[in-house]
């Protein structure tokens, strides 16, 4: 059955949502979006914002109860009123992440299809308590709840918006990892893979910006992190045999915390590298009885076991905010601090099939993505850097090739428009694409890429590496392992 009236109510209008949500939104058939909902404190700006892009649909503005697990019953009957209104069918849930739990069960016990940012959930302090960490995993089985019971009423469709299981490079190295894997039954035995959002904050921009805060004992790994801890799960989730499907897994993890930071580049320091900016000294002093603990850079030890207790997969994966960047300016970019401020993204992955084959990603920025800036977009430090190196046991297997050699440069068309926002923003698009298309066609959940049920794995893992940092933020013996 084919549904051509899909009718979207975005929830959350922040930086990433105005840029990938409305400007998208044109461009899908049979779609139109029919509302906004964010919170009272954001009204000006979410009206400021619609009227400059000549969007006019009704809003409405929420109490500031971002951290709470349930909706304020006047505010839920404002919301049932509004999307019954609208005739709402779908929900972008593109709020603080601390919002997100209650507003997916509240779309579930509407019938609503739902696309969700990463993570499914965070808390606040998560980072350094943990029963909050432990909390993760205990949101993913009642939503899953919540999620079977909807299914049990009508099909819906529940995507998280995890980009990279879109992107055309990952897309393809997986496909080589499984041909690997269906010529020698050899599973990935390692990945180190290595993000790096380069996001330079400096001490009072760590105690007072809420946008990729760490002021609430969260950051880079409920961030950006949980983008590059799921794609190293993915890569290494396809259909093995018995013997060396993954049974439990065991997570040791260490955080860098805003008081490291600022022992690293310390107060006189800043005085220095901006002593011509007339930089406000007071506002570079950082005391630990703030009791700010959120995670700038996470260092991640992460060991997948099978029935026999025998390592089959290890991921050391490093997450980081405080890497290089291109900010040299005292004053932050407020208006944009997703895309703005210097920040610069590198990203790697080095993937070991045993004996077989390995894998090495590369995609290194040099600057911010600006346009018109750059020609060699395909190069290292260009817009679309990102290669893929394939090297194989030609000696083993006559027909394989000992290397190979993949660029991003194949997959994406500068030409058109002369710009593009990157690869990982084109993969968002393609999800949300994937979002519309399997609510026109009515597909099942193990037919839509990214589905709720496939991030189990992923959202026990984000809760583990929380817990084992929050154990070690309490002294306490780090190692945490969980049944999968």
């Amino acid at each position: 059955m084919e549904h051509n009236n899909i009718n979207i109510v975005i929830i959350g209008l922040g930086h990433h949502a105005k840029r990938m949500y409305l400007d998208f939104r044109d461009t899908i058939k049979h779609v139109n979006l029919v509302g906004v909902v964010d919170i009272e404190s954001n009204k000006e700006n979410i009206i400021n914002s619609l009227k400059e892009k000549n969007i006019d649909v009704p809003t409405i503005f929420m109490k500031n109860l971002a951290v709470s697990d349930t909706i304020d019953s006047l505010d839920e009957d404002i919301l049932n009123k509004f999307i019954k209104d609208l005739k709402c069918n779908s929900v972008i849930i593109s709020t603080e992440p601390l919002a997100h739990f209650k507003y997916v069960i509240w779309a579930l016990k509407n019938n609503l299809n739902i696309l969700l940012d990463k993570p499914i959930t965070t808390e606040v302090n998560v980072s350094i308590d943990v029963d909050k960490a432990k909390k993760l995993a205990s949101d993913y089985e009642i939503i899953k709840r919540e999620y079977k019971k909807a299914l049990s009423r009508k099909n819906i469709v529940f995507i998280l918006q995890a980009q990279r299981r879109f992107h055309s490079g990952f897309i393809h190295v997986k496909k080589r990892l499984e041909e690997i894997y269906d010529l020698t039954n050899c599973p990935v035995t390692s990945i180190q893979a290595f993000h790096s959002d380069g996001q330079w904050r400096f001490p009072d921009e760590i105690v007072n910006i809420d946008y990729h805060s760490y002021n609430q004992n969260y950051g880079k790994v409920s961030h950006s992190g949980y983008h590059s801890l799921d794609i190293s799960l993915w890569m290494c989730d396809f259909e093995k045999k018995i013997d060396k499907r993954y049974s439990s897994f065991e997570v040791y993890s260490k955080f860098s915390r805003p008081y490291d930071f600022v022992n690293q580049i310390k107060y006189e320091d800043y005085n220095y590298f901006f002593k011509d900016q007339n930089i406000n000294n007071s506002n570079l002093r950082f005391r630990k009885d703030l009791n700010i603990e959120g995670e700038i850079d996470a260092f991640n030890s992460i060991s997948l076991f099978n029935k026999n207790n025998a390592l089959i997969t290890h991921i050391a994966s490093s997450m980081l905010h405080n890497g290089f960047s291109q900010r040299g300016w005292a004053i932050p970019n407020i208006k944009d601090l997703y895309k703005g401020n210097g920040r610069v993204r590198h990203e790697s992955y080095i993937i070991e099939q045993g004996p077989f084959q390995s894998i090495i990603i590369n995609s290194f920025q040099s600057k911010e993505l600006l346009k018109n800036t750059d020609t060699n977009h395909s190069k290292v430090g260009g817009e679309a850097h990102f290669d893929v190196h394939i090297f194989r046991n030609s000696s083993l297997f006559k027909n394989l090739k000992p290397y190979e050699l993949f660029k991003m440069e194949e997959k994406i068309d500068f030409s058109e428009n002369n710009y593009s926002r990157g690869h990982n923003e084109d993969a968002r698009r393609i999800c949300i694409e994937e979002f519309i298309l399997s609510i026109k066609y009515n597909k099942s959940p193990e037919q839509q890429n990214s589905n709720f049920f496939e991030h189990e794995l992923s959202t026990k893992v984000l809760s583990a590496i929380y817990e084992s940092a929050s154990k070690d933020f309490n002294n306490k013996n780090m190692v945490v392992k969980k049944k999968i």
